[in-house]
């Protein structure tokens, strides 16, 4: 199990470092959103992961990495919201081949929203296709937008403060 941590820690930053340092905390900030605007491909883990690494070798400042992170993650959520509460559950059935949603997808995500409620926006954040899915679910399942929003806002704090803390704490224990 640690090996397995530790080679996909290692494949994460690997692969996630060169496009930091090129294009620095916006490559964070726009790949964070457009994953959570539902692009599925788009390696938020990784980036974040890498982000607070780079943070903890003193590339990034952390009181950085981590509200922009946050910010870009709820925004992404916040658009993804607003597109499922305009076109509603048959749009993103009809036009969520755009953006990689599969039928499939958008129907266990949104069984999974009416069974569990609301704090599913928050721990789904931790959830793949969940965090990719829940905003566009949300909105065209009639949820509350304060409702969303907090639970969002939530969601977003702990998943950031989670991957880019954790990859900080480790990485500080790892000599230069």
């Amino acid at each position: 199990m640690m090996h397995w941590f530790i080679s996909t820690f290692t494949y994460l930053i690997t692969t996630a470092t060169p496009m930091l340092h090129t294009y620095g905390l916006w490559a964070l900030v726009g790949i964070l959103f457009i994953e959570n605007l539902g692009i599925v491909f788009a390696p938020g883990e990784a980036v974040i992961v890498t982000a607070g690494f780079l943070a903890a070798k003193g590339v990034f400042p952390i009181w950085l990495v981590i509200p922009l992170g946050i910010l870009a993650a709820v925004l992404g959520g916040y658009l993804a919201y607003a597109l499922g509460a305009r076109y509603g559950h048959k749009g993103l059935l009809r036009y969520g081949h755009h953006v990689w949603i599969k039928p499939s997808m958008v129907d266990r995500v949104h069984h999974f929203f009416h069974r569990f409620g609301a704090p599913v926006v928050a721990i789904g954040r931790f959830i793949v296709p969940l965090r990719q899915l829940q905003g566009y679910i949300a909105g065209s399942a009639e949820m509350g937008f304060p409702v969303f929003a907090i639970w969002s806002a939530i969601g977003g704090i702990l998943w950031v403060c989670a991957w880019s803390g954790g990859a900080y704490m480790l990485a500080a224990q790892i000599p230069a």
